[in-house]
């Protein structure tokens, strides 16, 4: 049986960090996975995350952010 010990695990990140450039290797899977995009895959991508973003705000957080950047929607609303 295997049991955690979190120092060994501390240790062994650190020893990872000195062995791997995280941030190559993080900007290398970044842009792999956004080559291997089409435009719906990407379009889809940035709805989605849009969409979860302005899930956390507020509805008056929400307002204001509109009120600023796109006030003609909140004029449209108000048509309907």
């Amino acid at each position: 049986m295997t049991f955690f010990h979190p120092k060994h695990s501390i240790m062994q990140t650190e020893t990872m960090d000195n062995i791997i450039d995280r941030d190559k290797l993080q900007d290398d899977y970044i842009r792999q996975l956004i080559d291997g995009m089409d435009h719906k895959d990407m379009y889809a991508f940035v709805y989605d995350t849009i969409n979860d973003n302005l899930d956390k705000y507020s509805v008056k957080e929400l307002i204001e952010e509109v009120e600023e950047y796109d006030p003609e929607l909140l004029e449209e609303s108000k048509e309907k």
